[in-house]
């Protein structure tokens, strides 16, 4: 407040009587001239306006009996403890007069000041509303104008008048009925514009933000309830736990490494119209590389920690999926216990303990370190950037001026910038850089995560789904950008930069940044910039295809896998890692080189999973490339792009609707997850423990959930390598197995010949063994991995290189290749590659396997064995036509089975 609405505020506070106060307000009137000036509304200044607000809370908190809350005093910050010395010296005057008029006079300039304020806001509104409508008014029309004007600022006045005087009512019945209800009600009644007037409407809208019914849907479609808001932060905690914080590094790193890649060659393909001017350039803007990290990273931790002990500046601070805008709804909630604690009303008492106790978990600084951590990669962005772009200006005004590269000059102009460019909080201000920044920090907003933030605010539920729209829409454009499909015209803003010619498609493409080229400094050379950057980005992309061609064909990039489900869980269960790249290590061997993970990198990851896609779909023995071409197409785009898009998360539903009820139990168990208190920091834990796959029916909720807690988990079976009687999916070097736990980008050795053989194949021995040899007893989870031990322990992996290596059946899966190759397919007679002799032999090495393996177990477990008798006699009695006495035996044989299973 400044020393002229001080000097008002004062006036108020003091004054003797409700004509005073309206003196005060006529000698600050701010005038609007409508119609060229024939028409005039006079209306509170903003000084008198800021006043009035400030009075209105003292009067209220003050004169009402509640104390000023530290909250408020942390708005007014030292005038409010000013404020605080005069209303209290007005309280004790007051004590010496008669009370009742006292309060009468209190309430009258209370509604003095709703009035002046809530005209004041509908001036201010509907002038923003109708800026351009004067000059679109025929002059003729001039009087008919004024005359409809006036109407209509009558009739607001008169509706605000009448609105605010029935609260002032409402007010002084409550202060003698139910004094507790008259601060949260004045606050309420600010707070919605006037909508909460009324002790009914307060209890209801009190009762709409604490009802646990707000994470289906919210009563206001605008803005979620309390509770949805503190549930969803404490899910955000749990969720971001884990290695959120390194992923966004990868991301963010990957993005700033590539980004002076991509912008030289891209400079360089237009090299020829600027004689490399651009070239030069973007040497100098990322020079100083170790100064600018150094600042990057000093930067990046001092944000964090303000962050994390800062509740207000860690909603600054956060990336825009993961906060709700932190209101005084909040205050205002709790001022509600008095009224609660008053009635009895111990139902709502618990909720609102429970929304208290929901937004406490939230901002908790020990549990969202998760959070807090990805500051730090996001902040080091943004100061790069920063350097950046202070860089690119410092360069062009000294060019333009001098006609060379001063570089001592530049050096000056640099810092210049660059102190411009952040507020007192240390936070970028400058709109170019948060621009470039937020691609790299996936948190900018388009049209689609507004569309879905909308939904997801009206209907929380959604969030289910769509927990993150804003990074995923973003990492789908980003991806996107480094591929064909950003070069068609008008599709985007990378195709709208990499095209524009004329100043005006430069403004328009400039536009598509969040950015006016006539307010942003050195527009032209930021547009250059970006267009060479996203030309980079396709010049990078086709020069990765052509030269990991040969190595994805040879096998060595895995990407998405076989876009039929049933066969990627074969994949899966043979070792299969998704996007990998096998990185060779010279003069060490086959034995020395390792597999990486790649899926961090948006845009290379896509560029590889394409690659990857193609050269496995050419080696493929199962299918021809064509055949079922849609399908792979359409596998090999989801995989690597809808996936990281918010469509993504229709997916579980779309198929739920379909009748698959194994999306409804996955969703179901995914959503659940995020309830266990810091869920992501106990998966990372669980990891280093064992990361084994585990032996889980798709129905089955609580063993999933077991199998990412730490201790828990050893309850759960694991799924058994048959082959070699080890846990599929585990590590057995164990500082490996933690550093995968532990780091966002994977690593991993290369797998033995006869695993990758049965990967080319197809071959999944596992299938075969989910009933006993006889086919008539499906094992439970327990016994699976009890057998699956049994046959481990015959290592019959070393009979599976005898088949591997036998030259007969290497001929024909070679045959098989060459026929698929060709792409001559047919519908009416089919090659079953199931039907090869070296399928047959290697069934018939697992067959014999599990009867071994079966008849160890069933010494141990002779009640199964009994079982499987009984089920044989059963179907005998079945063909005979002997019902009863088939039910009888299995009646009793399943009481006995459940028994022992206890």
């Amino acid at each position: 407040m400044n020393a002229a609405a001080w000097g008002i505020y004062n006036d108020i506070i003091t004054a003797g009587s409700v004509d005073d106060i309206r003196e005060f307000f006529l000698d600050n009137m701010d005038v609007k001239n409508l119609l060229g000036g024939m028409m005039k509304v006079e209306y509170a200044s903003e000084d008198a306006a800021r006043a009035g607000l400030f009075a209105l809370r003292d009067l209220t908190n003050q004169f009402l009996g509640v104390e000023i809350t530290e909250s408020s005093a942390r708005v007014m910050d030292s005038l409010a403890r000013e404020a605080s010395t005069l209303a209290d010296a007005t309280i004790q005057f007051a004590g010496m007069v008669d009370p009742n008029k006292m309060m009468d006079l209190i309430l009258d300039k209370m509604l003095f000041l709703l009035d002046e304020l809530a005209i004041n806001k509908y001036i201010a509104g509907w002038a923003l509303r109708n800026k351009n409508v004067f000059n679109q008014m025929p002059p003729q029309n001039l009087q008919e104008g004024i005359d409809t004007l006036l109407a209509e600022f009558k009739g607001a006045q008169n509706s605000i008048a009448k609105k605010n005087k029935q609260f002032i009512s409402e007010l002084k019945r409550l202060r003698k009925e139910f004094p507790e209800v008259v601060k949260p009600l004045m606050d309420a009644f600010a707070h919605t514009g006037g909508d909460v007037d009324s002790q009914a409407k307060l209890m209801k809208w009190a009762a709409q933000q604490i009802t646990p019914m707000g994470y289906f849907k919210s009563p206001n479609p605008k803005e979620m309830n309390l509770f949805a808001r503190g549930l969803w932060g404490v899910r955000y905690n749990n969720v971001l736990s884990g290695l959120a914080p390194l992923n966004a590094a990868v991301g963010n790193g990957g993005a700033l490494t590539l980004k002076p890649i991509n912008s030289l060659l891209g400079h360089a393909f237009y090299g020829y119209q600027d004689g490399f001017e651009g070239f030069k350039r973007t040497i100098f803007y990322n020079g100083a590389v170790q100064e600018t990290n150094r600042r990057a990273i000093k930067d990046a931790y001092e944000m964090m920690k303000k962050a994390h002990k800062d509740p207000e500046m860690m909603i600054k601070t956060y990336r825009k999926d993961f906060v709700y805008k932190v209101d005084k709804t909040w205050e205002l909630i709790e001022d509600m216990r008095p009224i609660y604690v008053k009635q009895g009303n111990y139902a709502k008492l618990l909720e609102l303990d429970t929304v208290i106790a929901l937004k406490q978990l939230g901002a908790h600084p020990a549990l969202r370190y998760g959070m807090t951590g990805m500051v730090f990669p996001d902040v080091f962005a943004t100061t790069h950037m920063a350097h950046n772009m202070s860089r690119v200006r410092a360069y062009d005004d000294v060019f333009s001026d001098k006609g060379f590269a001063d570089f001592d000059e530049i050096l000056k102009a640099e810092k210049k910038h660059y102190d411009s460019m952040f507020d007192a909080d240390g936070l970028i201000k400058d709109k170019a850089v948060r621009a470039m920044a937020g691609e790299i920090q996936l948190n900018m907003d388009d049209g689609m995560s507004r569309w879905i933030n909308e939904a997801t605010t009206a209907y929380p539920i959604l969030k289910e789904v769509l927990m993150f729209p804003r990074t995923m829409s973003n990492a789908t454009k980003l991806a996107a950008s480094y591929t064909p499909i950003s070069l068609l015209p008008g599709i985007s803003r990378y195709s709208k930069t990499i095209y524009a010619k004329t100043d005006d498609d430069i403004a328009e493409a400039l536009l598509e940044h969040g950015l006016i080229m006539a307010k942003t400094p050195n527009a032209r050379v930021v547009w250059e910039n970006l267009r060479a950057e996203y030309t980079g980005r396709m010049i990078l992309s086709g020069m990765i295809v052509t030269g990991l061609f040969s190595h994805a064909m040879a096998g060595n990039i895995t990407g998405p896998g076989h876009y039929n489900q049933a066969e990627r869980s074969k994949q899966i269960k043979n070792g299969f890692k998704p996007h990998m790249l096998l990185v060779p290590v010279p003069g060490g061997g086959e034995k020395n080189d390792f597999w990486i993970d790649y899926s961090g990198i948006p845009g290379v990851k896509q560029v590889l999973d394409i690659l990857a896609s193609l050269a496995y779909y050419a080696n493929d023995i199962d299918e021809a490339f064509l055949e079922s071409i849609e399908s792979k197409l359409m596998w090999v785009l989801s995989a690597s792009f809808a996936r990281d898009t918010p469509l993504q998360g229709f997916e579980p539903l779309v198929n739920f609707l379909n009748g698959d009820m194994s999306a409804f139990y996955q969703q179901t168990k995914q959503s659940i997850k995020t309830l266990i208190p810091q869920i992501g920091t106990l998966q990372v834990v669980e990891t280093i423990i064992s990361d084994a796959l585990k032996d889980i029916e798709t129905k089955e909720i609580i063993p999933y959930l077991m199998s990412k807690v730490p201790g828990l988990s050893s309850f759960v079976p694991e799924q058994i390598d048959i082959y070699t009687g080890t846990p599929i999916g585990h590590t057995d070097n164990n500082w490996l197995r933690a550093f995968n736990a532990m780091s966002p980008v994977k690593v991993a050795g290369r797998e033995d010949p006869w695993r990758v053989f049965l990967q080319e194949i197809g071959f999944d021995g596992l299938t075969l063994l989910k009933k006993d040899s006889t086919g008539t007893y499906e094992y439970s989870p327990t016994e699976r991995e009890q057998i699956y031990k049994y046959i481990g322990e015959q290592q019959i992996y070393k009979q599976i290189i005898r088949v591997m290596n036998t030259k007969r059946y290497q001929e024909e899966i070679e045959l098989v290749k060459a026929h698929r190759r060709s792409n001559k397919t047919s519908d009416l007679i089919t090659i079953d590659v199931d039907s090869l002799p070296v399928m047959q032999d290697l069934r018939s090495i697992v067959r014999n396997a599990q009867k071994i393996a079966e008849a160890k177990f069933l010494q141990d477990n002779p009640a199964i064995g009994d079982v499987i008798r009984k089920q044989q006699a059963v179907d005998n009695l079945m063909k005979q036509g002997k019902v009863d006495e088939a039910v009888n035996i299995k009646n009793n044989t399943t009481r006995k089975l459940l028994n022992m299973r206890k």
